[in-house]
């Protein structure tokens, strides 16, 4: 498979991935009877599944990357997990405080889907890979969930610390930016995945320049004013590395 039929394979899992967002929407409007409402969901479920696979298999199939340095890149995330830590607790007690109506799928707060979200928000800063697996719980009845495609990224991410296989991080960290930027593809609106990805760019990746977009978009969508300034310093630092990178 060439980069060309990958690059087909995302748009067309980007494509399944909003039309089930779509289709739970519609369903809960009363648009959609339970019987298209099924058989459509199956439907789709079923050929995301065979293009994820499909995926899975290309990307196994490319020539592998050059191998990053992450014996220095693991030695500063420490430093990553300081600098970011602040913006992702607020992010995260943001999140934990939605109120009923405020819900990014609308679904009802007393449902199952909200409590395993509630357990995962506990775990999420004292026990990431927990949360990020109760994430995953969601993932598989929903997978166009736009908080738990954020939040199973970002906990993924935050898992990796003192992880020294230079393949799982590898792994990991393409998995939490997949499901990051899948979140921005279905919900452009929401700011968490843009300070999130941008974090993980930025000081994880060690890419200022590839992280600023994230932040600038995160600021654009208005997040909670306790944030914007903790994300304004953020990007400041961004600039700062840039411009020293840059010399």
């Amino acid at each position: 498979m060439n980069p060309d039929q990958l690059a087909t394979l995302e748009e067309e899992r980007r494509f399944l991935l909003r039309s089930l967002a779509d289709l739970e929407r519609e369903y809960r409007a009363g648009d959609v009877d339970d019987v298209d409402y099924a058989e459509l969901k199956d439907g789709y479920t079923a050929r995301a599944a065979v293009t994820l696979r499909s995926i899975e298999d290309g990307r196994s199939a490319l020539p592998p990357r050059p191998r990053a340095d992450w014996s220095r890149r693991i030695g500063v995330f420490a430093v990553v997990v300081l600098l970011s830590g602040v913006v992702w607790w607020a992010l995260s007690s943001s999140s934990a405080q939605r109120l009923p109506g405020q819900e990014i799928t609308g679904l009802d707060p007393r449902g199952e889907r909200q409590a395993v979200l509630a357990q995962a928000r506990v775990l999420q800063r004292q026990q990431p890979g927990a949360a990020a697996a109760l994430y995953q719980e969601v993932l598989e009845e929903d997978p166009g969930d736009v908080e738990a495609l954020t939040y199973r990224g970002w906990t993924l991410t935050l898992s990796l610390i003192g992880e020294t296989d230079s393949e799982v991080i590898t792994a990991t960290l393409r998995e939490a930016v997949d499901l990051l930027t899948t979140a921005i593809d279905l919900d452009p609106a929401y700011p968490d995945p843009h300070c999130f990805l941008g974090i993980v760019q930025g000081r994880f990746l060690e890419q200022p320049d590839a992280a600023l977009p994230f932040v600038d978009a995160c600021l654009e969508r208005n997040p909670p004013a306790d944030i914007r300034g903790l994300v304004e310093g953020f990007r400041e630092s961004l600039v700062d590395a840039s411009a020293v990178a840059d010399e």
